[in-house]
């Protein structure tokens, strides 16, 4: 069995952050063991953690179906066929299903909080509860497109996860991953300039560290070809700005009340193709709060 090993980037509640050599991302170590991902994600998170997480949600759904609809209209422009099914792994409430049902999707969510999967077949989804890696590949069936939207960060074996879902998808299917963009280059102008320690390290919740590049080496690592990729408002320049968020929840909420604005003023005024290019060209250059990627399943290749 080979050990995880690499340069240690920071020690934080007792683990090491390390640049692994063997996975080549950088990871937390040691990883958690599955009964305490298990207490974490079934019961705890949207109990504990995240407890204002689905009601948050509710009352910002006119921002939040406005982002689906892009991602879900980049989606239909990959997937021809007439029946258009999606797997959501990690899906929450299930908001993002349900506007896929809205256009039209066959839709299955895999959840492993009960609180999340109930709320979410209260509203019509069907969801397992239960982690991804538990269930038997051979039933899902297979799927046009899947998405995972803060999973891969929360995983304890991200590349399995992504060569099950090569399998699960159809020649030529999609796969939407978004994760936190970290140790990514206005993060180092803000420690450098601000003399910030690594404020966006959070373990054991995440376990994974990934950017553009070590997103996208894993994906091509396990037979996936990139088509897109697409940030989020770096969120940073507030920092650079003078707004501390850090460790502040009222003004954090503040400034993401002010990029929800500005992204709707973007859509109001026709111009969500104008801030879906200037988020593009972030991720070329690397910055943004989130590495946001699109990729297609290299025929035959599982």
């Amino acid at each position: 069995m080979k050990l995880h090993h690499g340069k240690i980037l920071k020690k934080k509640y007792g683990y090491k952050i390390i640049d692994c050599e063997l996975c080549k991302f950088i990871h937390i170590d040691p990883i958690p063991s599955a009964q305490k991902l298990k207490n974490l994600y079934r019961i705890n998170y949207y109990k504990n953690i995240k407890p204002d997480f689905i009601k948050k949600h509710e009352t910002e759904i006119e921002y939040w179906n406005a982002i689906y609809d892009e991602k879900l209209d980049t989606m239909k422009r990959y997937v021809k066929s007439k029946t258009k099914k999606i797997l959501d792994i990690g899906c929450g409430p299930g908001f993002f299903l349900k506007r896929s049902k809205h256009y039209k999707w066959d839709v299955f969510g895999i959840e492993p909080s009960q609180i999340a999967a109930e709320y979410a077949e209260k509203h019509g989804i069907p969801v397992v509860k239960d982690f991804f890696q538990n269930l038997d590949l051979q039933k899902l069936g297979k799927f046009n497109a899947i998405y995972m939207h803060d999973v891969l960060e929360h995983s304890s074996d991200p590349s399995e996860i992504l060569k099950n879902c090569n399998t699960l998808l159809k020649n030529n299917g999609i796969i939407v991953i978004e994760t936190p963009n970290d140790f990514n280059p206005l993060q180092k102008v803000v420690q450098k300039a601000l003399k910030k320690t690594e404020y966006w390290l959070a373990p054991p919740q995440h376990i994974n560290y990934f950017n553009f590049t070590s997103l996208t080496n894993l994906l091509e690592k396990n037979g996936f070809q990139i088509l897109l990729k697409e940030s989020t408002f770096p969120l940073e320049l507030f920092l650079l700005m003078g707004i501390n968020y850090i460790g502040n929840d009222k003004v954090g909420k503040k400034i993401h009340k002010n990029r929800i604005k500005m992204e709707m003023n973007f859509k109001n005024g026709d111009g969500v193709d104008l801030k879906r290019q200037i988020y593009q060209y972030f991720a070329k250059i690397g910055i943004g709060r989130t590495s946001i990627i699109y990729a297609k399943k290299i025929k035959n290749s599982n």
